[in-house]
């Protein structure tokens, strides 16, 4: 074998290793086919909401919790019988971020724009702020879109509709959306739409 045949060869065998170490290290929760409880009737008042999950926590056990996420009902949400609150249980929560979100699998919906909508307000005597979150991956973990509002947080205790457009790509693999709260306090959010539109040009 020539030498520039053997270079050849060991470029495309570190390629391949490459590839397959990188799959190793991405691994993908199981996901919905489509979003789910997105009204939040799925359960009781006071109790944690169904088909959501809370993060970084309740996949960082053992740990002593920092944040918790429960169904309101009538007279905390807007206009709506359920809605979810996501609080702090400390007062100076060692872990300050907490989101609730739910994983989508994408594939049905490539090539379209998710419109994310939902009213949002946040404890401001605590100095909280919420955003909400959409993040599109690749399967290999890549990143093909992110909006979490970092340029302009919730920052009122009044309701308020917030909306992200987010535009799924022809390879997109995993669909992550939610709100974050950021800081001790509480977020509340209610009336959460997800529309499926086809991509402008489309």
């Amino acid at each position: 074998m020539t030498r520039p045949l053997i270079a050849i060869v060991a470029a495309l065998v570190f390629l391949i290793r490459s590839a397959s170490a990188q799959q190793k290290t991405c691994s993908w929760p199981e996901m919905n086919a489509s979003p789910q409880n997105l009204d939040f009737s799925r359960g009781s008042v006071g109790s944690a909401p169904a088909a959501w999950l809370l993060g970084p926590e309740w996949f960082m056990p053992p740990h002593v919790p920092v944040y918790e996420a429960l169904i309101a009902g009538v007279g905390e949400c807007q206009g709506s019988t359920r809605c979810a609150i996501v609080h702090s249980l400390r007062k100076d929560p060692s872990l300050p971020l907490a989101f609730l979100y739910q994983d989508l699998d994408a594939s049905p919906y490539r090539g379209q724009t998710l419109v994310y909508r939902a009213f949002v307000r946040v404890t401001r005597n605590e100095g909280s702020i919420a955003r909400l979150l959409v993040r599109v991956h690749r399967k290999d973990c890549s990143t093909t879109f992110r909006d979490d509002m970092g340029t302009h947080p919730v920052m009122s205790a009044r309701w308020g509709a917030y909306e992200i457009q987010a535009p799924i790509a022809a390879d997109a693999y995993h669909i992550e959306f939610g709100v974050q709260l950021l800081g001790a306090g509480a977020l509340w959010i209610d009336q959460i739409s997800m529309e499926f539109k086809p991509a402008a040009g489309n």
